[in-house]
């Protein structure tokens, strides 16, 4: 079954646009090629709606243990920890399956 990871951040308001990048650029060579997505989205939100969250994330896997294993590898982790928190005021996530 599908299984469908959706996740929105605001940055704190001293963010440097290139650290956002920074973080584009992380995911997307994470996720290229990763076995079990079947698409993947990230990005920084285009302005056209008042009070949008500043970036989003929308990963299909293929399954569940699929999207454990992108949550959990080592790379992740460390563009969490080292690009993602320092920079990250707030975030919601939202996981649908189907």
């Amino acid at each position: 079954m599908t299984f469908t990871h959706v996740v929105a951040f605001r940055w704190k308001d001293d963010t440097d646009p290139a650290a956002i990048e920074s973080v584009t650029r992380a995911l997307t060579a994470l996720t290229d090629g990763f076995p079990g997505i079947e698409s993947y989205l990230c990005g920084s939100d285009i302005g056209l709606s008042q009070g949008a969250y500043d970036y989003a994330i929308v990963g299909r896997f293929a399954g569940r243990d699929e999207f454990v294993a992108y949550r959990d590898h080592p790379e992740h982790q460390r563009i969490l920890t080292e690009l993602i928190v320092p920079a990250l005021n707030d975030r919601v996530v939202v996981q649908l399956e189907g």
